[in-house]
């Protein structure tokens, strides 16, 4: 990664640095490829028809006494206990109290104390199943960071988000795995294991949102909550097939998360919804919004002939990974729906600063994060990282690769140099500015959510850098919905991200359920074979 400042040999050094960095990951790719090839198993088809609604028609179906709460929530138990021991998804289970909270809602729809219009209006989400990522505290259940430091802490008050979700009426099964701390793209601890793609158990759910959308998209939950800092509810949400969105800076509250991060680091993380069906976008994003002073409306009609599309196909970012041509297709093919079905016009952009993505964003991270050792412990543990690395030599760390790595290089010049961080919010600026010059109220930019597939396990970390194509639009504060566009040749997602301006969800959101009743959005794993 070149510095704002650098000589020729500095370049040169770079140059190299990153050809070896290339060529390691194109080598770990060929021997993955060798020892995983065929491997791989997905999870088996659900049966249950309960488990195949969306949760905005479970809530309707279940106010108007159309379903039983029970049946719906017995029906996720049996699906989780199916496809766990594939995926190992879920960190902890609450299905006893699931239960009776379930035949609570049974009773109240049956008292008639409330219409179905007021249930609808004050529980948009009654009787829902709903499973949550660790990183998010939910009362009572332990509050971990999957990570070993923090195996016996338990949540004392339920996120902001995770308490307006029960509100609204959903009912949680279980919390989700990560990797430790948040530290890589693929979910995996020494805590609570690996968790497995649901469409190829050889490749990653991802990170660190991955237990949330490897359960979704395995039909063991139907909506989750999540949360992103440089990708990590988009990401995931790639891999397994799913819709996520990363709400407009200060949407929706980020805190509520463990371990706790500074106020810096908490203007870059957003806290967001992963779910299987576009509609449940509307409905979760409704619910999440709904204490905000100027209440943002999502689900209304919009014309989409009025819209305007703006698209990049690629970037070239030192570091990254190129694009595929799957995820460049799919951005045509999106175009070309567009265009033909309502004459809208698509224009290409080149911005050359979003090859500086992940300087501007990791500086903007890096800086904020101040101690690392101490921002990702919040404090609670004292952890002698050095102890820690040289533990690590020996094989006797209780922590992971990416924890010991990030907190003894995760300031290395390589990332991070602090003389140079006023070029970088400089840079940050000038994008922002870019952006708003092109971005109003009625358009939208198409670009890869990612530029590859699926990594297999214990390839993701050499694929951080192509965080890129997220993580610039944390640094922004610019929403983004992820949204599938079915599979590829080997049976694996694909999809695209859709950004506009600031608070401009509700257009983004609404672009990706049109391109769910276009294309189909979420494919259940084990349908279509490999």
């Amino acid at each position: 990664m070149l510095t704002a400042q650098g000589d020729l040999l500095v370049n040169f050094f770079y140059w190299i640095l990153e050809k070896g960095f290339r060529l390691a990951r194109f080598l770990l790719h060929l021997f993955l490829t060798l020892i995983y090839q065929g491997r791989g198993k997905h999870v088996s088809p659900t049966r249950n028809e309960l488990v195949l609604i969306s949760a905005t028609k479970l809530a309707q179906k279940i106010r108007e006494g159309k379903i039983k709460c029970e049946d719906v929530i017995q029906a996720y138990i049996d699906r989780i206990l199916e496809v766990e021991p594939v995926i190992n998804a879920t960190v902890q289970r609450r299905f006893s109290d699931a239960l009776k909270e379930a035949r609570d809602v049974d009773v109240l729809v049956a008292s008639g104390k409330f219409t179905k219009e007021q249930l609808a209006e004050q529980k948009p989400l009654l009787g829902v199943p709903l499973s949550v990522k660790v990183f998010l505290t939910v009362k009572g259940l332990r509050s971990t960071a999957s990570s070993k430091l923090f195996k016996d802490v338990k949540a004392t008050e339920d996120a902001p988000t995770v308490a307006a979700m029960k509100s609204a009426g959903a009912i949680i099964l279980a919390t989700t795995n990560t990797p430790e701390m948040g530290l890589n793209l693929e979910s995996n601890n020494k805590l609570y294991g690996r968790t497995y793609n649901p469409y190829d158990t050889s490749r990653t759910s991802g990170g660190s949102s991955g237990g949330e959308s490897a359960l979704i998209s395995a039909g063991g939950s139907v909506i989750g909550l999540g949360n992103d800092l440089i990708g990590s509810i988009r990401i995931p949400s790639l891999f397994t097939g799913l819709f996520g969105h990363k709400p407009s800076r200060g949407m929706v509250s980020s805190e509520g998360c463990f371990p706790v991060p500074n106020s810096k680091v908490l203007n870059l993380l957003s806290t967001g919804p992963i779910c299987r069906y576009a509609e449940d976008l509307v409905t979760t994003m409704s619910v999440l919004t709904a204490r905000k002073e100027m209440r943002i409306k999502f689900g209304q009609s919009v014309n989409f002939a009025d819209v305007k599309i703006f698209y990049m196909l690629s970037m070239d970012v030192p570091f990254a990974a190129p694009v595929q041509k799957d995820f460049q297709e799919a951005i045509k093919k999106v175009i070309c729906y567009f265009q033909n079905t309502y004459q809208v016009i698509a224009k290409e952009k080149n911005i050359p600063l979003l090859k500086k993505s992940n300087l501007i964003a990791f500086h903007f991270l890096l800086s904020a994060a101040g101690n690392i050792t101490h921002t990702l412990t919040s404090g609670k543990k004292n952890v002698n990282r050095v102890r820690e690395f040289l533990k690590w030599l020996i094989g006797i760390s209780d922590l992971t690769v990416p924890a010991v790595l990030t907190m003894n290089f995760g300031k290395s010049p390589l990332f991070y140099n602090k003389t140079n961080l006023v070029y970088y919010e400089n840079l940050a600026k000038q994008l922002d500015e870019e952006f708003d010059t092109f971005l109003d109220e009625k358009s939208v930019f198409l670009f890869p959510t990612f530029p590859i597939t699926a990594p297999y396990n214990n390839e993701a970390l050499l694929y951080i850098p192509s965080s890129c194509y997220c993580n610039i639009f944390n640094t922004l504060g610019l929403p983004s919905t992820q949204c599938p566009l079915g599979l590829n040749n080997q049976g694996l997602p694909i999809g695209i991200q859709i950004i506009s301006r600031r608070n401009n969800d509700p257009l983004t959101i609404a672009l990706a359920v049109e391109l769910e009743k276009a294309f189909g959005g979420w494919v259940m794993p084990g349908t279509i074979e490999r």
